[in-house]
């Protein structure tokens, strides 16, 4: 923009020089060719500039404050928000963001979907998105013309960044706050039942790590929770589980109620991966010896073709447990199987603890 201003400012150099040229033809003896170099057209030349410079910031000042309003109006009860950046945001459980066309976004952390009826370009792949397909994590989206994207949060929670307009449709009630636990997972509504419960917690802050295995300590901690903690202050001791762990309470208060007798030798094992017939074990223990439950005679197993590696001490529980719908199997093709020595990860428990709850303690 300057480059215009120095020509505007020689021009009013000129229209003064003319002036002056005037001044001098009428006998002005204080005029002379030495001033007007030296003096006269610098300061010309200078204030055309500052003139120059006052008419450019007048304009920025007018446009900034039609794009404040703009803004203003945008960010208001009735017109949706307005996002200048790409800055991350937290979304929640099933709120719907709806962009207009020129609107920008990015998923930055867990689980959202887009749907439209017009053009949404990946920008960081150069292609186009298909309506209903997941978001990528890390590419920016660009909403085409005459189009207007809904982008659906469907994990717990859900980082994105929007630059431009969008409006806000809220979500789910109660959600979690795991960005590794989406709509259409099956361990979905597990999580969501054992977290609302206070059952488990996450791995972290907001990963749930479903395909994680669970340990013997962890169990018997959400045992312990869901009898409401109890204290205990006497009871059997292991020599791997010290005073002071987070989980030497619950494990103390599991062997005096029977529900659990150790991993031997004096041992509970801890750290030790929980296996699908330990759990059941744990689960049938926890509603017979602890809460007095009495059951008949659980399902036959023969239907499964690895009945015959349940261990004869879990044989017992794992019936009862397919039994009352604790445990259906995993399928395997067109196959059922108990895998009962295979470990749990923390997804299988929390289906199974929802069963249990729903079926046995209801």
């Amino acid at each position: 923009m300057r480059r215009y201003l120095r020509p505007l400012g020689l021009v009013l150099a000129c229209l003064l020089m003319a002036a002056a040229g005037y001044a001098a033809s009428s006998g002005d003896s204080l005029i002379s060719l030495s001033y007007l170099q030296k003096t006269f057209f610098p300061q010309a030349v200078q204030a055309g500039e500052q003139a120059g410079d006052k008419l450019l910031r007048d304009t920025y000042d007018k446009a900034k404050a039609e794009l404040d309003a703009a803004h203003g109006a945008l960010s208001g009860t009735g017109g949706g928000s307005y996002s200048d950046t790409l800055q991350q945001q937290v979304w929640t459980d099933g709120q719907t963001v709806s962009l207009p066309t020129g609107s920008s976004f990015v998923m930055l952390a867990g689980s959202a979907a887009v749907t439209h009826g017009g053009a949404v370009v990946d920008v960081t792949a150069g292609t186009e998105t298909a309506s209903g397909a997941a978001l990528a994590v890390n590419h920016r989206y660009l909403v085409g013309e005459n189009t207007t994207a809904a982008v659906t949060i469907r994990s717990g929670e859900a980082l994105l960044g929007i630059q431009g307009a969008y409006t806000l449709s809220a979500g789910k009630e109660k959600h979690t706050p795991f960005y590794d636990v989406r709509q259409g997972d099956w361990y979905y509504e597990p999580v969501s039942f054992v977290y609302e419960r206070g059952l488990f917690s996450g791995m972290s802050a907001h990963q749930f790590s479903p395909g994680l295995t669970m340990n013997r300590a962890m169990l018997m901690s959400v045992l312990h929770r869901l009898a409401g903690a109890p204290e205990v202050k006497d009871g059997p001791s292991f020599t791997d589980v010290p005073d002071g762990r987070w989980y030497a309470q619950a494990v103390r208060w599991g062997a005096a109620q029977g529900i659990t007798s150790g991993a031997g030798a004096g041992t509970f094992n801890p750290g030790g991966n929980i296996t699908r017939e330990q759990a059941v074990a744990m689960m049938y223990n926890y509603a017979t010896k602890y809460l007095g439950m009495e059951f008949g005679q659980g399902a036959d197993l023969s239907r499964f073709p690895d009945q015959d590696r349940v261990s004869e001490w879990a044989r017992t529980a794992m019936s009862w447990a397919v039994e009352n719908g604790v445990v259906g199997g995993v399928r395997n093709g067109d196959t059922l199987t108990l895998e009962p020595r295979r470990s749990a990860t923390r997804a299988e428990m929390a289906t199974m603890l929802r069963s249990f709850c729903e079926k046995i303690l209801r």
